[in-house]
């Protein structure tokens, strides 16, 4: 008889011990074979669910963006006006202990989709882009579609500064960009 297995739970898990094999191991150790190793299982385990190596990574940053969105909620909150739109920025500008882990394996995962192999299974860069714009709309803007797409390649310049360099993005220097850019655009 087969055993009946919980898909999303399953996926949790190998999510999890993705994390665990990148933590330990790093970003390129990620492989399904370490995955299903991690798990004390077979390969078939893991493949039953994610068929590939991007796929094993692109299932962990999926998981991740649930956490993300329930986190900028919380830190956005009630806000408003040009107030929201500083929040929503200095968060999309902030690194969380577990962010450069993400980031190395996100990057890992854009690399690897250059092909135009698998396509990753995720709706974050449009959902984040939403919010940008919202927050501009939201803050007064005079033209929040050009804002959100400024603000969104400022943040995805500044993911890709942290795995170059973490040290050089403190909180400080990141809230003094995000200060000045958010007085700009709402002047």
């Amino acid at each position: 008889m087969p055993i009946d297995v919980d898909e999303v739970q399953r996926r949790k898990a190998i999510a999890k011990a993705t994390l665990t094999v990148a933590a330990r191991d790093g970003a390129r150790a990620v492989t399904i074979r370490a995955v299903a190793k991690e798990l004390g299982g077979s390969t078939a385990m893991v493949t039953n669910y994610v068929p590939t190596r991007i796929a094993l990574i692109t299932n962990a940053v999926a998981a991740a963006e649930s956490r993300w969105r329930a986190d900028l909620d919380a830190h956005v909150g009630e806000l408003a006006g040009e107030e929201r739109l500083r929040a929503t920025l200095e968060w999309n500008l902030s690194t969380e202990p577990d962010d450069l882990l993400l980031r190395r394996l996100w990057v890992e995962m854009l690399s690897s989709l250059q092909g135009g192999g698998d396509a990753a299974e995720t709706h974050e860069p449009e959902e984040t882009l939403a919010e940008l714009h919202e927050a501009a709309e939201a803050a007064g803007v005079a033209d929040p579609e050009l804002a959100a797409d400024l603000l969104f390649l400022l943040t995805r310049g500044y993911l890709i500064s942290t795995v170059e360099d973490p040290a050089m993005w403190t909180p400080e220097r990141v809230g003094r960009v995000a200060g000045v850019v958010v007085e700009m655009l709402t002047r």
